[in-house]
């Protein structure tokens, strides 16, 4: 299908044949150059077509004759390891660089008890003892608490992931076991589910990290809901491929580690910061000393900060070429046209999950109401999306460019280099992913429950919930609209 174009220089509207899509010209009025977009998407009723149709029960023998073979390996430089190995001994140095730094705290805090004690008694002054002996020594110990505490507090929930059983979900299980044969990558040990929109990989625990046999793979449900096997398929393509990094996948989740954690004493605050700002506000000779606390505290944090600014900028590149690897499994796996048909699908239910929070969050303080299914709204949004609309999401993205500290790549620098491999598939199988649970409305509805109970209140009840058509529709579910 011909691809309609409009030049930004003089306005001319032509076309250029599809096979032109990713490539540069010129118009053929003033002769500026022109970026030739991918086709543009199919219409909502269109995308929805394969997800929303009913479609016969599922076997084990279809997934299994889907699969052509299995795909070309990814290979790896010795250039691109060598890089993620230097990568991940340059960030386990900040760590150590954070440790020197309450080492010289330390040092200063106790060379002050010990040697100025002697300095201030020969003034003989009440004020001086309080603000030039007391007083650092009050904000020394809350800055060296202040700095200690991360190190020992725990880590925030993130919400609550639901593992499934192999024998509930056979059939999800067979199609991940052959996605990793194919791929050339180990099974995962534990498939876990949540109501987010993303996928990940990862490893289960820190031996898991030493020696690789705790691998996770953890699926959001409203990408099944929302995605046909052949794009499901592709996904987890995509997240298995990160596992078959081996060494490198280890050390990658090392640079991730360390980035989250300083990530966290940058930002996270708890009951002791805010307890800390209050006692500033007192208005008393203490909260003097307490506010030069609390400025020393910010001080440290601003050096944490840059800190963290550096292990993020250091890993970003390797980050990205990470996800040039994963998205090669996928494009390799179900072909490069599934791959950009997937992408722009990511896109719509991204954009659909941004609206359904927000039609959630409404709902639930306008009505103290929530919908009954968070996957089957996020979907609903999505499918709703005006074909307008969908062209300008997928125009945005792919003028979007890659910036030097994202750590996943562009959209459109993702599908031009999925463009290149050219990759028909080697797997190939229609129809909704949803067919791959033996009930995906119960998981969906189990996973949106934990959801609401992380987020809103663990006293979310069951008789508050409210079919997800109800939002779609404008009500917000509560008994008084």
């Amino acid at each position: 299908m011909p691809i309609r174009l409009t030049c930004e220089s003089c306005g001319a509207t032509f076309r250029v044949a599809e096979k032109h899509a990713g490539q540069r010209g010129r118009c053929p009025r003033c002769r500026a150059v022109v970026a030739v977009s991918d086709p543009p998407p199919a219409a909502p009723a269109e995308v929805d077509a394969e997800t929303s149709e009913p479609a016969g029960p599922l076997v084990l023998k279809d997934i299994l004759e889907a699969f052509h073979g299995d795909i070309e390996p990814v290979r790896r430089t010795l250039l691109y390891r060598f890089a993620v190995l230097v990568l991940a001994v340059l960030l386990l140095m900040l760590p150590f660089a954070y440790l020197a730094l309450i080492a010289a705290v330390g040092w200063l805090f106790v060379y002050h008890i010990t040697h100025n004690i002697d300095a201030v008694a020969r003034t003989h002054s009440v004020w001086a003892l309080l603000f030039g002996y007391v007083g650092p020594i009050v904000v020394g110990a809350i800055l060296l608490f202040f700095m200690v505490k991360p190190l020992f507090a725990p880590r925030r929930r993130t919400g609550r992931l639901r593992t499934l059983e192999f024998g509930e979900d056979p059939l999800l299980f067979a199609l991940v076991t052959r996605v990793a044969r194919a791929a050339g990558a180990p099974e995962p040990k534990r498939i876990d589910v949540d109501a987010h929109a993303n996928a990940s990989a990862g490893f289960g625990g820190i031996l898991g990290v030493l020696f690789g046999g705790d691998l996770v793979l953890t699926i959001g449900l409203p990408l099944v809901a929302g995605l046909t096997v052949q794009q499901f398929a592709g996904v987890v393509a995509h997240e298995l491929g990160h596992f078959s990094q081996g060494a490198a996948m280890r050390l990658t989740y090392v640079v991730r580690s360390i980035n989250a954690w300083f990530a966290r004493l940058v930002y996270e605050r708890d009951d002791w910061d805010e307890a800390l700002a209050e006692g500033c506000q007192r208005g008393d000779r203490l909260s003097v000393i307490l506010l030069v606390a609390l400025l020393c505290v910010w001080l440290t944090r601003r050096v944490l900060w840059v800190l963290m600014a550096v292990g993020h900028g250091l890993s970003c590149f390797v980050m990205r070429q990470m996800e040039y690897d994963a998205d090669r499994f996928e494009t390799r796996l179900v072909g490069t046209a599934a791959f950009l048909e997937t992408s722009r699908r990511l896109l719509l239910l991204e954009h659909g999950t941004n609206v359904a929070h927000t039609l959630t969050v409404h709902a639930w303080l306008s009505g103290g109401r929530l919908p009954d299914d968070l996957s089957d709204l996020i979907v609903g949004v999505a499918s709703a999306v005006p074909r307008d609309e969908v062209l300008e999401i997928d125009r945005k993205m792919q003028q979007a460019k890659t910036g030097l500290f994202d750590t996943h790549p562009a959209h459109g620098d993702r599908v031009r280099a999925a463009r290149r491999e050219k990759a028909p598939g080697v797997f190939h199988l229609g129809g909704p992913a949803a067919r791959l649970f033996s009930d995906f409305a119960k998981t969906s509805r189990a996973a949106s429950m934990d959801f609401y109970r992380f987020a809103f209140s663990k006293r979310v009840r069951r008789d508050m919930l409210v079919p997800a058509t109800t939002l779609l529709s404008g009500g917000n579910g509560s008994t008084d609209a």
